[in-house]
């Protein structure tokens, strides 16, 4: 965990100031409990008061996203035990959390008898006037890619200064689906009991075909050596280095750089270490990620993005002395250039409007993100023949602060932008909120998609906009991911949890219409309108490749249970706007280029920002290893000034 990190609130110092004296509260003492509304489920809040004083405000349980909702609920929770005021500050970046956490300790403390005018009564605060800021290295974003780059550059002795839009570090970074990819040789090496036929027809297909380039022909050379090589081992599961850059090339329809997703596939397993040695906690298993392609995936213990952003931190803690400035709440709006070099940001102070000079020695990193939450950008760039309706209609999974801001400010300094017109949609997202942390299942291999007719329409491993685009044709642009408990590895469906770590019991009890249990086919069928006969054909077809270990007519070559035996569970899912491919041109030390291919010299970018590496369509599990690869090749180079 962060400790002590020299955070400047431009804002509000959050501090009572000498001689102002708050109303004295008359509370009934004692300890008091209510459950109220989260904004992803229920939360309990417990508040212990004195005669006078309020002593302790804490959760005791909440389904908010790990590291976001929760975060901001300690925020809240402990400005009102240590300023005894209702008057406290949300927390931008999870405002509704923050506004619902308050309300519910506002009910509490009025059960035990305060005096809710005088406690909502507006504190005096003082204000941080420092305006003007100066280190080696100067990082807009505070997502993934900007805490990789800020830990790196701590890591060599360089002094930052981190901008972040919002109150919370991580970003998207936080809400991702939890695991990444990378060849694991010590996992991988007897991962099957024998190897597949159906699997290994993805490398012989790679392989066999007409190279378009120069660069395809060696990559593919490379891949084909390494794959003989494995041939005449006993391993039961082929991967290298070669074979990810060679498969997220041609996943992206070989739009991307090819040096770029070598360096990308390279890296990976490096990465990963990292991440060990900071302590981050993987599961020790390799598996198939949803939209991944292969099985070189792996799990973090804690959900979601949490256990990533906590060792990058955790990192960043070890190395940054006082040399890190963090300031939140801060809006970069654009860059210093002089004499042709990128020398600083302006940045205006969202609380108190003030604008902020932070200038940089070495050079300047941006790590703002893409734009699939901003509609506006998306249906400018993004809309068209592949995705006809990029309207509002159509959710996002992206948190408030990513706007894609950044790349306006590369172009403004001459930065050239490239492939802007490539967007991703998750299919494995909420109808109603857009979000994925609270589904059930997926693309490892546990599940099948069915429409609304009881029929699977697309192979569940595949390419994540092939499979949003088939849901989008099925009846009502919807589909439902449907497992069994043996299959999620449970002996009762509700005790499934979600990819956030939600009890599925909960789901099942609150929300017929997106979540549904039966013990039987029969029973399963009925509740979601299917006609039995086409579901017990579906499970028929689909059991029969299992056993057999073929490729399906859709072309699914992975397979893990069969799907015969209640208890059953499905879950409504949508398409939501995820991830855009498109961005900042950069090299391999991520300087920022313009359109003829020369250096913006002082000008880094990392993470989602650019646009040279996954093409039309971002492999599963690959954007950790992006903002990790990107992110500390950024910091390295922007603390070297190289």
């Amino acid at each position: 965990m962060l400790k002590k990190w020299i955070i400047v609130f431009l804002v509000l110092c959050l501090a009572v100031p000498a001689g102002i004296c708050l109303a004295e509260q008359n509370y009934t003492p004692g300890t008091y409990t209510k459950e109220g509304n989260g904004m992803h489920g229920p939360l309990t809040l417990e508040i212990t008061v004195d005669e006078h004083k309020i002593l302790d405000a804490k959760l005791t349980a909440h389904m908010e996203t790990p590291g976001m909702g929760d975060e901001a609920a300690k925020s809240v929770l402990g400005q009102l035990v240590e300023y005894q005021s209702l008057d406290v500050d949300t927390l931008t970046g999870a405002t509704v959390t923050s506004r619902l956490v308050l309300n519910a300790a506002t009910e509490l403390l009025k059960e035990a008898g305060a005096d809710i005018d005088a406690l909502k009564a507006p504190r005096e605060r003082n204000y941080d006037q420092t305006t003007e800021f100066t280190a080696d290295v100067v990082i807009v974003g505070g997502g993934g890619a900007g805490l990789s780059a800020a830990a790196t550059a701590l890591e060599e002795g360089a002094s930052v200064v981190l901008i972040e839009a919002t109150d919370i570090l991580g970003g998207n970074s936080l809400v991702v689906g939890g695991f990444m990819n990378a060849p694991i040789p010590e996992l991988q090496d007897h991962h099957f009991e024998a190897r597949s036929a159906s699997i290994e027809s993805l490398i012989t297909d790679a392989l066999a075909e007409e190279p378009v380039s120069e660069e395809h022909k060696a990559l593919q050379d490379a891949v084909r050596a390494d794959y003989e090589a494995y041939l005449k081992t006993d391993k039961t599961l082929f991967d290298s280095a070669n074979w990810f850059a060679l498969q997220t090339w041609n996943g992206g329809d070989k739009l991307g750089e090819i040096k770029m997703v070598e360096k990308l596939a390279g890296a990976a397993y490096d990465d990963m270490q990292w991440l060990i040695a900071n302590g981050q906690e993987f599961r020790d298993t390799v598996t198939l990620g949803g939209g991944a392609l292969y099985y070189r995936s792996r799990y973090a213990v804690l959900p979601n993005g949490l256990g990533y952003i906590t060792a990058i931190k955790n990192a960043i803690e070890t190395n940054k002395g006082d040399r890190l400035t963090l300031l939140t709440s801060t809006h970069g709006d654009s860059l210093i250039v002089e004499d042709g070099k990128v020398v600083g940001v302006k940045a205006t102070n969202k609380r108190t409007g003030k604008e902020i000079t932070a200038r940089a020695n070495n050079g300047v990193i941006l790590a703002t993100g893409g734009f699939a939450g901003n509609v506006e950008l998306r249906q400018k760039y993004c809309e068209g023949e592949k995705w006809p309706d990029l309207s509002a209609k159509v959710l996002t999974t992206n948190t408030s602060g990513v706007r894609g801001d950044g790349i306006f400010m590369a172009e403004a300094a001459g930065a050239a932008l490239v492939n802007m017109e490539q967007i991703q949609l998750l299919p494995y997202c909420n109808p109603w909120t857009g979000l994925v942390n609270d589904v059930v299942g997926g693309g490892d291999g546990s599940s099948i998609f069915l429409n609304k007719e009881g029929k699977r329409f697309v192979r569940e491993d595949g390419r994540r906009d092939d499979m949003s685009k088939a849901i989008i044709a099925q009846t009502d642009g919807m589909m439902y991911i449907f497992g069994t408990a043996k299959s999620y590895g449970v002996t009762d469906v509700r005790d499934c949890k979600t990819l956030g770590g939600q009890p599925v019991s909960y789901l099942l009890d609150t929300n017929p219409n997106g979540y549904i249990a039966a013990d039987t086919l029969e029973e399963m069928a009925e509740k979601l309108g299917f006609p039995y006969e086409n579901l017990k054909a579906t499970l028929d077809s689909y059991n029969e490749h299992v056993r057999a270990g073929t490729a399906d007519e859709f072309g699914r070559v992975t397979f893990k249970d069969v799907l015969e035996e209640g208890p059953f569970i499905a879950t409504a899912r949508k398409p939501a706007a995820h991830h855009t491919m498109g961005g900042v041109r950069i090299d391999e030390m991520t300087h920022a280029l313009d359109s003829e291919g020369n250096i913006v010299p002082g000008l880094y970018c990392a993470g989602e920002i650019t646009g040279v590496i996954h093409g039309t369509n971002r492999i599963g599990g690959n954007a950790i290893v992006d903002y990790l690869t990107f992110g500390r090749e950024a910091g390295r180079n922007a603390a070297q000034g190289k």
